[in-house]
């Protein structure tokens, strides 16, 4: 995706980034290469284990500019699951996404954006790669004033629909001097999708930076969510795209949104938020503009604009590995961690296997049995998780200096839990939602409780594995025309911790721009061809999401609120969870008792055996000795005179 330089809206010269991680105490052997453009991009081959961050330059011509069709999709393929974050920068000009592996992307899409008018140079952009040859394309633009897109010839204005195509490992950016916030994409195939801006300031500050986010489909988002302003920063935006019509949206219990599919409110907070919705909604929170002139003061903000999306609370995952970035001029930035778990647990999480401690985190806020805090983060490679290894908790990693700033989740699942849903046979921890409540693999196998309370036990349950934490020195094969580093994490511990299944099993091959987690190593080049756009129509294809077949007649609701910070009584259930070992450990004594039960049983019968041998000897014995009665009786006298045996 494009990134522009801060002061000129100069396209970025410099190269984009990634850092590939996995959670694997085995090696895992990763590829990244863009198959359509090797003139490019040789590629890279390299091992990564737990506790290992690898970092990965890619030349700045595979970012795209303007308004254009290219074929400079990335392709990253593991052996084993990985996660991967990107960072896009310019000069003064940063921010970071979380990649989205190709298994859990989707055909439908509600994109966020953003837009400032102050400078003519910023432009709003969303970028488009496909994973499947000739896949179908229908996208129907915001119905937001001043919106222009010329492509292949033709141009699409406020509410116009593109049909169009696009290939495997293909990529379409639309870019335009307009708010792109709630544009609409339906796909015949799978794609994945990016949105931002290339670049903008946000508030009242003076800087600008290029934001940007990889998008998850509808299929993906929650109804649940908890926010905190970002420390050290102006009031922060947050923005809630609608998925469907006559969806409603509580803050703190106070504040009450309507919007349509494709909508959006837009509000600013200063503290805690809790935000609940009757239907699956998106979740963004935009960093502000500092307000630091060449001399910072006690009263100024430091940082750049930066945009991230707010993990469902019911998407939230156990463990984390990610690694800090550095800034456009090579600098260290001033990172935090801002998590989110349930009330009682933030005592117990661990930083690089080591205990955290309360005097460590800070701006601690509790709320519908919900605790907010944030961590300082050095710079380096992490890992986060909770001692017990079972408790989930949701992450974003900030950093910020002088001009410069970036945003993004560390983590979550990706499970689909907004499509329609039929009850179905359960796998254990299969990652679906087979009850239909809403929830993945809520109930906790064999632990004889109704963990989500719905008068039912082990409906969709998970049973918990125990792993253990071991690092291995990893080699890697660096092209001349990359720069590959990496950053080992001392582990000193065995951990426990939880199977959350975020992806299918499957092994499967990654197609984007920037990176995305895949599992499969099989590279085939595909010969694109470029399929001419239709006129503004609406599209011929049937779909169950409204937006796409009905007319563009929506309005974007914006307004500015800031609500009063409220931490109510209301409670919010997290998914009640446990580990494997404990349910194995339960098996184990089960099978003792049942081994010592059969050794008594076995003895008791041994002794019943040999008591009737013994009875059986005793009647041998009665019959010999009648016998030899018999024999001698006659001797000793009549009848009536002998002895009776006793």
């Amino acid at each position: 995706m494009e990134a522009d330089e801060a002061y000129n809206g100069k396209h970025s010269e410099l190269p984009l980034k990634l850092f590939i991680t996995t959670a694997s105490p085995i090696p895992v052997n990763v590829s990244v290469s863009a198959p359509m453009v090797t003139n490019l991009y040789h590629g890279d081959q390299f091992t990564i284990t737990k506790g290992i961050v690898r970092e990965i330059s890619l030349p700045e011509s595979l970012r795209s500019q303007e308004t254009e069709r290219s074929e400079k999709g990335i392709r990253i393929v593991s052996s084993k699951e990985i996660v991967v974050f990107g960072l896009n920068q310019a000069f003064l000009s940063t921010d970071g996404f979380l990649g989205i592996p190709l298994d859990v992307l989707g055909t439908k899409y509600l994109v966020p954006s953003y837009l400032s008018t102050s400078n003519n140079f910023y432009q709003s952009a969303i970028l488009i790669i496909g994973t499947v040859d000739k896949s179908m394309l229908y996208i129907r633009l915001p119905p937001s004033s001043g919106v222009n897109i010329r492509l292949d010839g033709k141009s699409y204005h406020s509410g116009d629909w593109i049909n169009t195509t696009i290939n495997k490992f293909e990529t379409l950016q639309l870019r335009c001097r307009a708010d792109l916030t709630g544009t609409f994409v339906l796909a015949s195939q799978k794609v994945s999708i990016f949105g931002g801006t290339t670049v903008t300031s946000i508030g009242g500050g003076r800087s600008r930076d290029h934001i940007e986010e990889q998008i998850p489909p509808v299929k993906a988002w929650g109804k649940r969510f908890a926010i905190s302003k970002f420390p050290d920063t102006n009031p922060n935006v947050l923005r809630f795209l609608a998925s469907e019509d006559n969806t409603a949206i509580v803050i703190n219990d106070k504040q009450s949104i309507h919007l349509k599919c494709g909508e959006f409110y837009e509000t600013r907070v200063n503290s805690f938020s809790y935000v609940s919705s009757n239907k699956p909604i998106l979740s963004v929170q935009y960093i502000p503009s500092g307000t630091c002139s060449h001399d910072i003061t006690d009263d100024c903000h430091k940082g750049d604009p930066a945009m991230t999306l707010i993990p469902p609370i019911e998407q939230r995952n156990i463990f984390y590995s990610f690694a800090t970035p550095t800034s456009s001029q090579n600098k260290n930035f001033t990172n935090i961690f801002m998590f989110v778990i349930e009330d009682s647990y933030e005592n117990d999480m661990l930083l690089d296997n080591k205990a955290l401690g309360m005097s460590k985190i800070k701006n601690i806020v509790n709320g519908y049995n919900l605790t907010t805090g944030y961590i300082e983060i050095p710079p380096g490679s992490h890992t986060i998780e909770h001692s017990s290894g079972i408790v989930p908790f949701g992450g974003i990693l900030y950093g910020g200096i002088q001009y410069e700033s970036y945003a993004f989740p560390v983590g979550q699942r990706f499970t689909t839990i907004n499509e329609e849903c039929r009850p179905q046979s359960m796998d254990v921890g299969d990652g679906v939602d087979n009850d239909c409540d809403g929830r993945v693999d809520e109930e906790i196998c064999n632990d004889f409780k109704d963990n989500d309370g719905d008068g039912r036990r082990d409906e969709d349950c998970l049973t918990e594995l125990s792993t253990t934490a071991t690092t291995t020195t990893s080699t890697t094969t660096t092209r001349p025309t990359t720069k590959t580093t990496d950053t080992k994490v001392p582990t000193t511990k065995t951990a426990t911790s939880r199977e959350m299944k975020t992806t299918t099993g499957r092994k499967t091959t990654l197609t984007t721009t920037t990176p995305n987690t895949t599992r499969t190593t099989r590279a085939t080049r595909i010969t694109t061809s470029h399929t001419k756009t239709s006129p503004t129509s609406t599209p011929s294809t049937q779909t169950t999401l409204s937006l796409a077949t009905t007319k563009p007649t929506t309005t974007t609701k914006q307004t500015t609120v800031t609500p009063t910070s409220h931490t109510g009584n209301s409670q919010v259930d997290g998914d009640p969870l446990r580990p494997h070992w404990l349910t194995y450990t339960e098996y184990g004594i089960i099978g003792c008792v049942s081994l010592v039960s059969i050794g008594v049983l076995g003895m008791c019968c041994k002794k019943c055996f040999g008591l009737l041998a013994k009875r059986d000897d005793d009647d041998d014995e009665e019959d010999y000795r009648r016998r030899m009665y018999n024999k001698t009786r006659k001797v000793l006298g009549a009848p009536s005179i002998r002895p009776m045996y006793m």
